[in-house]
């Protein structure tokens, strides 16, 4: 069974802002806080408290388990906290972000509407104990204690793969200015000798100011009307004849790369905050050495005068033996009216008010909710969702992913929740639960989507995208790819055995 369709409404539109990883942590949010005070936010002065807490003995283990991933030198985060000497300056800043939930950025949380039966793994959330130790150590005025017996470390996940077996960097300098989007499909060809399985995916931006989105698909020979498959030469040859492209080329897309003539399946996705994806233990998608791959590219101007990318790339960690699970990436969502693929019926939910179902966003309305199901044609075929990710822009502010189960005594479940969505801070997040223990979809079982968007100046996210289009008023959003634009699209990582 063909699990990665060519329907657009599977692919969704490619603006997908989340990638399947296993730690995100640090942000600017803390810089900015700092910058408040002169580039540092100082604690209060010495208490000369003996029982106060210390960094060697108490913040350090926190920090070096929770978020050092990313406040490390060369980090995505703006400052490192690797030292007690780099993070002392910024221990009021560090409690307050930890008190008001901003650090570290973890989205997935529980509600009252949601609450998944499975944790999460590589959970960055603090307790409540953690948060009163920074808070206490930083009134204390950040003591640093007794290097010589410090407290036990923690090991932070890994923001980078352990290895890049593929590195494909994107094939020209692109130039962004102006106010108008950028997307761009690169083809790029992996120069594979065999064919293997991808157990490892990571996008590195090479501008970050200007970098929307990269959705990665693989680019394979498709069927042909006598019944037989394309050679790698055919293959080449129909893009060329589509898109005229060639390997190390590009071409303008929207919503997908929009091929017809040859096959394509999704690889992976990133946006602000993605760090690497990795699959299930003992899992891997299926490459072929004839594939290509293609790189869905959304640049949105800063309205600063022109900027430049020639340096982003997707590295590739490939399986060293033939793994005994399939796992991919899909999408679901960003649905107009109803439709239907080869193995599943997509519908866009009428909400009350509404004449028919549409997916407009109206100006000034503060609770807006577009809902969507997706209905699952899988025949004998069981799917296990092993992690999941949600995706807005701008003017969303809460996504719930509920698996409905079609019969039985399987009870329904809610897959995730972001009920405070931030687009700076886009991940997947991954189960930790055995094989066995995922959730599991069945012939006729149904994914809903439900967003909620605020579209008031009582966003900043509106008011900063009002600013990026001259406008002083919100106007009407709909669904679309680019960044002031509106989405609701659920990634969804699927497990299932290697049928071969």
């Amino acid at each position: 069974m063909r699990l990665c369709s060519r329907s657009k409404l599977v692919l969704a539109c490619s603006a997908l802002g989340v990638t399947f990883s296993l730690a995100a942590c640090g942000g600017d949010d803390t810089a900015a806080d700092a910058a408040a005070d002169g580039g540092m936010m100082k604690s209060q002065t010495p208490k000369n408290d003996a029982n106060a807490p210390t960094w060697y003995k108490d913040i350090a283990p926190i920090v070096s388990d929770k978020c050092t991933g990313c406040h490390t030198e060369g980090g995505i985060a703006p400052f490192s906290m690797k030292s007690y000497e780099s993070a002392k300056d910024f221990a009021g800043s560090m409690a307050q972000a930890v008190e008001d939930g901003r650090m570290p950025p973890f989205l997935a949380q529980e509600t009252d509407a949601c609450k998944p039966r499975l944790p999460w793994a590589n959970d960055i959330r603090l307790s409540a104990d953690q948060k009163k130790t920074i808070r206490a150590w930083a009134n204390a005025g950040a003591p640093e204690g007794d290097k010589a017996h410090p407290g036990k470390l923690g090991t932070p996940a890994p923001t980078k793969l352990a290895r890049e077996d593929v590195v494909l960097t994107v094939p020209e300098k692109i130039t962004v200015d102006g106010k108008q989007d950028i997307h761009t499909c690169m083809v790029l060809d992996p120069k594979l000798k065999e064919d293997g399985y991808v157990i490892g995916r990571q996008i590195t931006a090479g501008n970050n100011a200007v970098l929307h989105h990269v959705v990665s698909y693989l680019v394979t020979p498709q069927t042909k009307a006598d019944g037989t498959m394309q050679t790698r030469a055919e293959m080449l040859a129909a893009l060329k004849k589509e898109k005229n492209v060639a390997p190390g080329g590009r071409y303008d897309c929207f919503g997908g790369p929009s091929l017809t003539t040859v096959g394509f399946e999704m690889l992976d996705a990133w946006a602000p905050g993605g760090v690497p994806s990795m699959a299930p233990p003992d899992s891997g998608q299926p490459i072929s050495k004839d594939a290509l791959v293609l790189l869905d590219t959304h640049y949105h101007p800063t309205g600063n005068g022109a900027e430049t990318d020639d340096s982003t790339h997707l590295g590739l960690m490939l399986a060293t033996s033939k793994p005994k699970l399939v796992s991919r990436v899909i999408l679901l969502g960003n649905f107009e009216g109803t439709n239907d693929t080869n193995f599943g019926t997509s519908t866009l939910l009428k909400q009350p008010g509404e004449s028919k179902a549409e997916f407009m966003i109206p100006a000034g309305e503060a609770k807006h909710v577009e809902e969507m199901t997706w209905t699952w044609k899988l025949g004998k075929t069981a799917l296990r969702v092993y992690a999941m990710g949600t995706h807005m822009h701008y003017v969303g502010q809460d996504m719930r992913v509920t698996l409905e189960h079609a019969a039985g005594a399987r009870k329904q479940e809610c897959l995730i929740e972001t009920p405070v969505w931030d687009f700076n801070w886009q991940r997947g997040y991954a189960y930790d639960a055995a094989y066995a223990d995922l959730p599991e979809m069945l012939d006729g079982d149904t994914v809903r989507m439900r967003c909620v968007f605020n579209n008031t100046t009582d966003n900043a996210h509106v008011l900063k995208a009002l600013d990026d289009r001259g406008l002083d008023a919100p106007v009407d959003v709909p669904l679309g790819e680019d960044t002031l634009d509106e989405m609701c699209l659920a990634a969804v990582g699927i497990v299932y055995p290697n049928p071969n």
